[in-house]
């Protein structure tokens, strides 16, 4: 089963071809690249959008992807992005038809997915999300004892949030810790400094059962009593 192409080649639907196109590595690598390269839109957290961007896109004969369109969109910001991240895809294995490789359309989502407290963002299609150990609550145990109100920010009156965004890799350590929305130079150095000293979370597993690095986001809050 196929459509034709502006240039009269075939172009074969995911399921009638002998072997289906594959990121290098198989899904769960595909996923830890998306983990590791999609950035949560700063709008899309301030708008509080969450949800999939469902996107298709022809696997080419030598593996580049093609024709990369959103299908079903969340919003302006969240599209742009998955759409980047795709066309700067590696190439992937294409697919196989009577032993020769062929252009194959190929649908996916990519998941947005941001809580009020946390602003967790995933890219990993089912599995386990990556957790501080014992869970939230005791994520907010381990702030609680650790943050430290800056005198500045209390001298100025300073109250907010501190968004971060870091890596949380195979073996649970947090990497590329970053301020993605900041509140001011001091509360965000403490941002920082806390997140950087927590200890070892719990990894993301992927639907095989393999941990997998992933992208996480969450805000810090920062509020006078």
């Amino acid at each position: 089963m196929f459509i034709n192409s502006a240039k009269a080649q075939k172009i074969y639907d995911f399921v009638s071809v002998e072997k289906q196109p594959s990121y290098p590595g198989g899904i769960a690598k595909f996923y830890e690249y998306l983990g590791k390269e999609i950035k949560y839109p700063e709008a899309a957290i301030n708008n509080k959008t969450q949800g999939k961007v469902f996107v298709s896109f022809i696997v080419e004969k030598n593996g580049k992807l093609s024709d990369v369109t959103v299908t079903k969109g969340l919003s302006t910001e969240t599209d742009a992005e998955a759409l980047r991240v795709l066309k700067n895809s590696p190439n992937w294995n294409p697919g196989i038809l009577n032993g020769k490789p062929v252009r194959v359309k190929y649908n996916i989502n990519v998941n947005f997915n941001l809580s009020p407290t946390t602003g967790k963002m995933t890219a990993i299609k089912s599995g386990i999300q990556p957790e501080y150990p014992g869970g939230t609550s005791k994520l907010y145990s381990y702030l609680a004892k650790n943050l430290k109100y800056p005198a500045q920010a209390k001298k100025d009156k300073v109250e907010g949030k501190v968004f971060l965004a870091f890596n949380v890799d195979q073996d649970g350590t947090l990497s590329d810790v970053q301020v993605i929305k900041g509140l001011s130079k001091e509360t965000d150095a403490e941002a920082l400094r806390v997140m950087k000293s927590a200890p070892r979370w719990n990894p993301a597993i992927d639907a095989n059962g393999h941990p997998v690095r992933v992208k996480y986001q969450m805000a810090i809050n920062f509020t006078m009593t």
